[in-house]
Order: C-alpha cells, then structure tokens, then sequence
C-alpha cells in the first residue's frame, strides 16, 4: 500500500506569512504577495507531528492538536507550527492533510477545501466534490467536520455560498453548519485577504488565504479551489 499524499498549509497573521505546500507544489504569502514554486517539501514524521524542509525556503515543524477528522478519504489534522519560512519567523496554526483516495477526475468538475482555525480547539475543515455535468453547488457532496475543545464534531449538513470574481477566484464566503442535535445552524463567514492560481497538470488551482468568521470568534485559514480543464477540441 502506498503512503497518503500529504498536504501542509500554515497561517501566521502576526508575522504576516502564510503557505501551502504539497508533493510537486508549495506557495507562499508574504503578505499579499504570493510566490509559486514548482517543488514541494520533503517532509518526515516526528514523535508528535510531521517537518517540513524546502531547501533554504522553509523548515516548520507541524505538532498535531487535534484528532484526524475524516473528510471522506482524506485524514485532517489541526496543528500547531513553528519554524521558519521565507526567512521569516513561523508561530501559528495549519493543518496536514493526508489523502488515501485521490479524487477521480473522471467523475469530478471540482473540488473545494476550506479550513478556518481559531485556536487549537475550534476549527472547521470541509471539502466539497462537485460531480462531473452538476448544474451547481446543491449537487455536491460535502464533508465536514467541526473541531470543539477535545472533540470532533460531526456535520450533518453544510452549505457553503460564494462570491467570484470576474476570473473565476473565490472572493468571499458564507457558512452554515447543521450539528445533529442542534436547532439552528452555525454560521461562519470569509473574506479572501490574499491568492493566486495556477496550472496544475489538468486541473486550474485557486488557492486563497481568508480571513474567517466563526461563530463569533475570528479566525484564519483557506478556501482552496480545484477545477478539472477540458482538453481542447480535435482539429
């Protein structure tokens, strides 16, 4: 059996720096400025979490503060970083991803993961897959997943509204999560503070650092956009 493909994402408000990275592709926000680089980290396990090294641009320590959350073929970790990037000093929250079942594209027009992490014991990741010839949002599959104090809590029902801009970039967001047993939805919001995008073998990839809003508590995170792209058509 082959190793899950892990993916990192780190957000550090206070230092102003914040980053995706992955097998074959990391980006970097120093700032609103965003740097893409066609490698990613190499990445090992430690006693408590996972580090990441890319050459002289990152070295982090990841220390895992949650239990998995199960997203549906992938495993999701809050987690605590510290370390280095872009020369800059890392002290904040991100999450490792492990994917066990890679989405099939064949059977799929988009994929969306959002995170929004207040502290180590709120957060809320989610991933939307949209089937191949759906009309919208209301056909896709979403997971998701609310981490509260020491437990993950599960989501019954969620729905996740955007607003694009005129490229197609996801520019804000509104929330609302169904907890079973609960009989009002949560609500959480989202404003993009910093993206970019990219060609990625078949796929375009918005990747977007937002500024959330849940449940009262501010937070931070990313809302990441994934579309499969049509080849072009036979002369």
């Amino acid at each position: 059996m082959s190793e899950p493909a892990l993916a990192l994402s780190f957000f550090d408000a206070a230092h102003d720096i914040h980053g995706s990275v992955r097998s074959g592709m990391s980006i970097l926000f120093e700032g609103r400025k965003p740097t893409a680089l066609p490698e990613g980290p190499e990445v090992e396990s430690t006693a408590g979490g996972w580090r990441a090294v890319l050459g002289d641009t990152l070295s982090l320590e990841f220390e895992r503060v949650s239990p998995p959350a199960d997203l549906g073929g992938v495993r999701a970790h809050v987690a605590r970083v510290r370390g280095e990037a872009a020369g800059r000093q890392v002290d904040g929250l991100g999450t490792v991803s492990e994917t066990e079942v890679p989405p099939r594209w064949d059977e799929l027009d988009a994929v969306r993961g959002i995170t929004a992490l207040v502290d180590e014991q709120h957060a809320l990741m989610a991933i939307a897959r949209r089937p191949r010839g759906a009309v919208g949002h209301g056909d896709e599959e979403i997971v998701a997943r609310l981490v509260e104090d020491d437990a993950l809590l599960e989501v019954a029902e969620a729905r996740i509204s955007t607003v694009y801009d005129g490229g197609g970039r996801q520019r804000s967001a509104g929330l609302e999560l169904w907890v079973p047993g609960e009989d009002y939805p949560r609500r959480g919001s989202g404003q993009v503070i910093a993206g970019s995008s990219l060609d990625l073998d078949a796929l375009q990839v918005h990747v977007a650092i937002f500024r959330w809003r849940l449940d009262g508590r501010e937070g931070i995170g990313s809302y990441e956009l994934m579309l499969r792209m049509e080849p072009p058509a036979a002369a």
